[in-house]
C-alpha cells in the first residue's frame, strides 16, 4: 500500500501540475522498476515523493490509511519515522475529564487530516473533498500509469 503511494508522490514530483480526474486521459505506458516478479523499488525516489506530499499536497489532501510505521517501507529507521510522527499533532483522549486533547504523534498513530472534518473539507476547496491519496494508486486503472500521466 506504501509503495504504490510513493509512486504516486514520486510521480508527482517528476511531472506538471496535475489536473482533475474528471476526463480521459491518454496514458503514458513506463517499464516501473517495480513490475514483474523481482520488480524492486527506489527508496531514495520514495523518500522524495513523501516530501513532494508533505511540502505540496498535505495541505489539501489526506493520507487517512498510512500509519506513520509504514514509513519504515521507504527505507526510514525507527528514530526517524519517531521524529516524523511528533511533528504531527494528533487527537486522542477522552481523558479523565472525557475531553478530547491533541499530543505529538507517535508511530502507531495514522497521519492527520489537513481538515477536522469533511465539510470544512468542502468548505475549503470550493465544494469539492479532495480525494485521500492513500490508496490513489489502487483506486485507477493502470494506476502507476494513470499518475505519472497526469
Amino acid at each position: 500500500m506504501i509503495k504504490h503511494l510513493s509512486l504516486f508522490l514520486f510521480s508527482l514530483f517528476l511531472t506538471a501540475p496535475a489536473m482533475g480526474a474528471g476526463g480521459d486521459v491518454t496514458l503514458f505506458k513506463r517499464d516501473w522498476s517495480f513490475n514483474g516478479a523481482f520488480g524492486t523499488f527506489d527508496k531514495a525516489a520514495m523518500q522524495r515523493g513523501f516530501q513532494v506530499y508533505r511540502e505540496v499536497c498535505a495541505g489539501c489532501h489526506s493520507m487517512q490509511y498510512i500509519a506513520f510505521r509504514n514509513f519504515a517501507d521507504l527505507g526510514y529507521n525507527e528514530a526517524e519515522i519517531k521524529a516524523i510522527a511528533a511533528e504531527y499533532d494528533v487527537e486522542d483522549g477522552p481523558n479523565d475529564d472525557g475531553e478530547m486533547f491533541t499530543r505529538p504523534g507517535i508511530p502507531a498513530d495514522r497521519m492527520p487530516s489537513p481538515y477536522p472534518n469533511d465539510n470544512a473539507a468542502r468548505a475549503g476547496n470550493g465544494g469539492a473533498l479532495p480525494p485521500d491519496l492513500s490508496l490513489i494508486a489502487k483506486a485507477r486503472a493502470n494506476g502507476p500509469d494513470y499518475l505519472y500521466s497526469l
